[in-house]
């Protein structure tokens, strides 16, 4: 009786205001503009003054427009671009097709094996291009005289970075078709090529335009690659690099960023009107696919899977086995010496802590933020302005080269005017531009994942009287952890191979270890770079061990899952 009445009372008691959904918005909004449109913002102002801070409207535009280079610059940026571009479509269709409509054996392997290159910095594959087909490479003459510094090597090395990417969405897409479609196909007598023409290649346009646009997007602002390879070919990317650092013009910077920033944000649209059109495909009724066994195509793209996966291979046991070579090409030793000067060298041993580091605290701070502004979004806490302004900001990074977010990090805060002067030169400045990089992925992960939950367990809590916070904690966060271990990995695999967002950012003490490559580089020392990269990515592999442990323990815990499957 006594329980009965203490439960009335507590029913009929309003509960204490909960302040998440009015102060928590609003917060992460702030930060997350801080660290993402503000500094975007500071660079596009830049653009626009002289070195003295006065407004010299378009003076900045039509002087480098007036440079010799700049027509040059940009016209091997594009097409180089587009080239890559078109090679990585050529080989990722079919790859994808392969491992999503066939029936060829070893999939989980070709698959595993597309997507290897994602641990690695894109520097890697360059100097594999090197051993491989350098002025001093096994393979050479395979290039029927051309020489690999200057745009072969760039496109070559550029289409291998990008392949996983492409090969990641072309199979999202062609996974998305409907059985329907074939079975009556198949009912009006259609042939295997006639059906792959009429429903195939329509179902998963909209994939493939989203895959060009995004392979276009990395090749265009890629730095690391033309750093290795380019030769004496400038592109926008290795310009605005030498302006900054070497020349110290800001303003110029400020100008190559926009002209970087112009072009992805162009293919960034068009990615998304492509994804927006996909996902309006696909429906409740939709039947999976069930591949059909076509013995002469499925041993066809066997043997093309088969040879892209021995180029893959190839290329990163090419760096792998010069990263052992003594002194390339003079001295064929092999053995550890490259790797003991990086563990002997306080610098370089430094920089590897300092990744390390980095990787650790943006997938630390990057997956909070992400578990936050997901759940806001996704059970729409807070004002409905400030949450669609959460929801816009998160995506802006997307559309933003990690060249131009990382020079305008310089100048936001650079400024003595900036309260938030004193993170300059600071590991937790790099971590949070880190964070800003590679914040869209990961966010819509979250939201997609929290969107499938009913609106009724909302209702439910209010009900119950529960706080947004208490309903978040004992019901949105266990649902979301397995998607938020995924968000950590991420995190941490980008933080430890990204070149282009921190090469406006280190000191002496900050420096990376993906820094530490370029500057291995530039002293003319690749033995030891390509050992660099190969312990780079050899961490990236031993991180995603961890996560896909983690999530096993984490869902095997959940028994829940269990129950409801």
């Amino acid at each position: 009786m006594v329980e009965a009445a203490t439960a009335a009372d507590r029913r009929s008691r309003p509960i204490m205001p909960d302040l998440t959904g009015t102060v928590l918005p609003p917060v992460l909004l702030l930060l997350l503009g801080i660290i993402t449109v503000l500094p975007i913002s500071a660079l596009l102002i830049r653009a626009f003054l002289a070195r003295d801070g006065g407004f010299v409207g378009l003076d900045n535009f039509i002087r480098y427009a007036t440079e010799p280079g700049l027509a040059v610059a940009a016209w091997n940026s594009a097409s180089l671009s587009a080239i890559s571009t078109v090679i990585v479509m050529a080989l990722a269709f079919p790859y994808a097709y392969a491992l999503v409509r066939t029936r060829i054996p070893g999939r989980g392997f070709f698959r595993l094996m597309a997507l290897l290159p994602l641990l690695a910095p894109s520097l890697l594959p360059a100097f594999g291009m090197v051993f491989l087909f350098g002025n001093q490479g096994w393979l050479k003459h395979w290039l029927f005289g051309e020489g690999l510094y200057g745009p072969v090597g760039i496109v070559m090395a550029s289409a291998f970075y990008a392949f996983p990417h492409a090969v990641l969405i072309l199979s999202a897409g062609l996974s998305a078709g409907d059985q329907r479609h074939y079975e009556a196909a198949r009912a009006l007598k259609a042939g295997p090529w006639r059906r792959f023409v009429t429903v195939t290649l329509p179902s998963c346009r909209y994939a493939a335009i989203s895959a060009a646009s995004i392979v276009y997007i990395l090749v265009f602002t890629d730095f690391g690659i033309p750093s290795v390879v380019g030769g004496s070919t400038n592109v926008l990317a290795t310009d605005i690099y030498k302006l900054v650092i070497g020349r110290f013009d800001f303003e110029m910077g400020a100008v190559v960023g926009v002209l970087l920033l112009v072009p992805a944000v162009i293919a960034y649209g068009i990615d998304w009107f492509a994804r927006r059109s996909q996902r309006s495909m696909i429906t409740g009724k939709s039947v999976p696919i069930e591949p059909e066994r076509l013995v002469w195509r499925d041993a066809a793209l066997f043997g093309f899977a088969a040879v892209v996966t021995c180029a893959i291979l190839a290329i990163l046991g090419m760096a792998m086995y010069g990263s052992l070579v003594r002194f390339w090409p003079y001295n064929l030793t092999l053995g550890l010496q490259n790797y003991e000067r990086l563990f002997t060298d306080d610098d370089e041993f430094r920089a590897l802590g300092n990744s390390l580091v980095l990787a650790a605290g943006t997938a630390l701070i990057g997956t909070t933020m992400v578990a936050l502004s997901g759940w806001l979004v996704a059970r729409r806490l807070g004002a409905s302005g400030v949450r669609n302004g959460l929801q816009a900001v998160a995506m802006v990074p997307v559309a933003v080269p990690g060249l131009v977010l990382g020079l305008g990090y310089v100048f936001f805060f650079n400024n003595p005017a900036n309260p938030l002067h004193g993170l300059q030169g600071t590991m937790l400045l790099i971590m949070l531009c880190t964070v800003a990089h590679f914040y869209t992925v990961p966010h819509l992960m979250a939201v997609n994942e929290l969107q499938r939950l009913d609106r009724e367990i909302d209702m439910a809590a209010q009900a119950l009287r529960v706080r947004p916070a208490g309903a978040a904690r004992r019901v949105y966060f266990p649902v979301l952890m397995p998607t938020l271990v995924d968000v950590a990995g991420y995190f941490f695999v980008n933080a430890m191979t990204t070149v282009s967002a921190l090469i406006f950012l280190f000191t002496a003490q900050t420096r990376v270890a993906a820094i530490a490559v370029i500057n291995l580089v530039e002293g003319s020392r690749i033995g030891q770079a390509a050992a660099f990269a190969v312990l780079i990515m050899a961490m990236s592999m031993v991180a995603t061990a961890v996560q896909m442990v983690l999530r096993g323990l984490v869902l095997r815990s959940q028994s829940w899952r269990r129950r409801t499957t």
